[in-house]
This record gives structure tokens, sequence and C-alpha cells, in this order.
């Protein structure tokens, strides 16, 4: 999946964020709206065992990034993905060579004191999984990277949620930024003084910085309220464009894509074999 990654010079992560949101061709949608049709995709993705669906919400995901932002994400984010999937490529690994032992073998091998053993089931669930982990991945980017967390807290407030919970939601966004800023400044200023020149110094290295976010924590939320306090931080963060409220069409709209992506799954189960394509099994 080729996807740009957004540069600034000097920019914290925070403002590529928010400038990716705020320059988004969907932020004038309903946030309710575009969270509802996330929703309903990423529950339909999960009720068959469907790949077509899974494919068919990528496509979906893929085809929302692509109209919202270009394919445009922040540099961080990316590597969060990029770790995400690999985590994923790990997990599906070991789904696919813990078949059921009473089905037929496609591939067995011992290392150390485990048996390995992948059939075909398990080979097609581990690339089911991938494929549904993926798919879900770049739904969830596409609303992310178009819904500022203001916009997402006012939202939020249209279905009752309490005021409180709203307020905690936006100060932990800007708050992780904060922290994320400093661990920069700490990763940088720790290479510049070799200290991942090795394996060890460099796990001593990530301790250290590990422990220097932990207790400075602490200190930057102090700083942060102050700053808060100075500006005239009441309770809550005043928004003049209010987003706009989710009417009956995006309902209608997010059943009818629920309905389309269920019967597609419900008869397009087992089309695709991976095992088959693969092993030719």
């Amino acid at each position: 999946m080729a996807m740009g990654l957004s540069s600034g010079s000097g920019a914290s992560e925070h403002i590529q964020m928010d400038a990716l949101a705020y320059s988004s061709r969907m932020l004038n949608w309903a946030p309710l709206g575009k969270l509802l049709l996330v929703i309903v995709v990423l529950i339909a993705n999960v009720m068959t065992d469907s790949v077509v669906t899974a494919f068919a919400v990528l496509a979906i995901g893929l085809v929302l990034m692509a109209y919202s932002t270009n394919m445009r994400i922040p540099f961080m984010l990316a590597v969060a993905i990029g770790e995400a999937i690999l985590i994923l490529i790990v997990a599906c690994g070991i789904i696919s060579i813990n078949g059921d032992p009473s089905e037929p073998c496609i591939w067995r091998a011992d290392f150390l004191w485990l048996d390995l053993y992948m059939t075909a089931d398990s080979f097609n669930q581990a690339w089911l999984v991938m494929i549904r982990a993926v798919a879900g991945i770049t739904v969830m980017m596409a609303f992310a990277t178009s819904t500022p967390i203001p916009h997402l807290a006012q939202a939020l407030r249209q279905i009752r949620i309490p005021d409180e919970i709203c307020e905690i939601v936006v100060l932990i966004y800007r708050y992780a930024f904060l922290l994320l800023e400093r661990m920069d400044t700490m990763w940088s200023a720790a290479n510049s003084r070799l200290g991942f020149t090795g394996f060890k110094r460099s796990m001593r290295t990530i301790a250290s910085i590990a422990v220097g976010i932990f207790t400075s924590s602490m200190n930057l939320a102090d700083k942060a309220q102050v700053s808060l306090d100075c500006r005239g931080y009441r309770g809550y963060f005043p928004i003049w464009n209010r987003p706009r409220k989710a009417g009956v069409g995006w309902v209608a709209a997010a059943a009818a894509v629920f309905v389309l992506l269920f019967v597609l799954g419900t008869y397009t189960e087992g089309v695709i074999d991976f095992a088959g394509l693969a092993f030719g099994v």
C-alpha cells in the first residue's frame, strides 16, 4: 500500500495532523455520519468469513483515504501503522502454523519444542485475518485524517455524551502530542551522543528515555495547565464553525452499505482459496 508522507520543515506531528484534518475534502461531512459509516463497515467486515468482503472494505478505505487526503499521513503515524502491520504479519504467521492436527497437512516442521502444523484452513484463516485488519486500518485512517478532534468532541455532545468526557478526549489528544514532542527531543539528543551504537546501549538508552518521559509527564502536565489557564480555559474548547449534524440520509447510507457488504460476504464465502493458489491443494 503506497502512501505518501506529509512533510514539514520542523512542524510537529500535532500541527501536521491538524493541518491534514482541516484540509481534508471530507472535513464538511458530518462527524457522526462518518463515525457511523466506519462502525457499520467494520462490523460487516467481521460478520462473515468472506475474503471478498474484506477486499471490498479495503477498497472503501483506500478510496476514502485517496479522496480525503490523497494518501498523505504524518510520519509518526505512518511508522505506527508500519509497526502494526509488522505485528499483524507475525500474528498471522503464527495462526497459519497452528492448524488442527485432525485436518490434512500442507506443511509441517519441528522447531525446538514447537510442532509447526499448517493446514488449508489455517492458511486461509491467516490471510483472512490479515486482510481484515489492514482493511480496518485504512477505514479508520480515513476517518482519523478527516475529522479534527474538536469536531469529534462536539459531535459526541450531540448524542448526549457528558461534556467532561468530550473535553478529556480533546485534552488527551493535545497532551499526547506534547509527550511525543518531548520524546522526539530526547531521542535526538541520545542519538547525537551515540546512544544507539550497539544493542545493549540502545536498550539502556530506550529505557532511560522511557523513564525520562514518565518522570517528566507530571511536570509537563503542570505547565500545560498553566498555559490553559493563561489562555482563559474554563473547562471547554469553544468551536466557532460547528460541524454538521448527521441526518436520516447518513443512517440510510450506512444501513445500505452494511446490507450490501453482508450480502456480498454471505454469497462469496470460500470463493478465494489462498491455500489452493499457493500450494495447489
